[in-house]
C-alpha cells in the first residue's frame, strides 16, 4: 500500500525529461543497460505490448525502466523514470538513451511526457472521487 501511495505522489508532481545524452541512463548503450538489469536480482521484469518493463525498487538500478520493442521506430531505446525527493516534494525524473534517429527519439520523449501527464490526470481524478 505504501508503494502505491508513493507512486501516486510521484505521478502527481512529474518533472521534465532529460535528452538523449550518452550515458544519461548510466550506461553507454541500451543493450548494456538491459544486460546489467538482467543480472540484478532485485529487478522485476514484465512485457507489455512488446515493451520490456523493469521495476527496480532498490540499489543502483532504482527506477521504472521501459525498453522499446524491436518493432518500435525508436528502437533501441530505454527510458528510466526515477522518483526523487526535493524539499519534501516527490518528482519523477526521466532519463533517456535512444540510439535511433534524433527526430524519432524526440517523439519518444514527447510520447512519454504525454503518458506521464495522462497518468497524473487519472490519479488526480481518482483522488477527487475518493473524497
Amino acid at each position: 500500500m505504501k508503494a502505491i501511495a508513493l507512486s501516486a505522489i510521484v505521478l502527481l508532481t512529474c518533472a521534465s525529461a532529460s535528452a538523449q545524452e550518452p550515458g544519461s541512463i548510466g550506461y553507454r548503450t541500451v543493450a548494456d543497460a538491459l544486460a546489467a538489469l538482467r543480472k540484478d536480482p532485485t529487478a522485476k521484469f514484465s512485457t507489455q505490448a512488446g515493451w520490456v518493463i523493469v521495476d527496480v525498487r532498490e540499489g543502483p538500478h532504482y527506477g521504472l525502466w521501459s525498453f522499446t520493442p524491436n518493432t518500435h521506430p525508436a528502437y533501441p531505446a530505454a527510458m528510466r523514470r526515477t522518483p526523487t525527493e526535493v524539499g519534501g516534494a516527490i518528482y519523477l525524473t526521466m532519463q533517456v538513451r535512444c540510439e535511433a534517429a534524433k527526430r524519432v527519439c524526440a517523439q519518444l520523449v514527447e510520447d512519454f511526457k504525454k503518458l506521464n501527464e495522462q497518468m497524473k490526470r487519472d490519479i488526480q481524478s481518482r483522488h477527487k472521487s475518493s473524497k
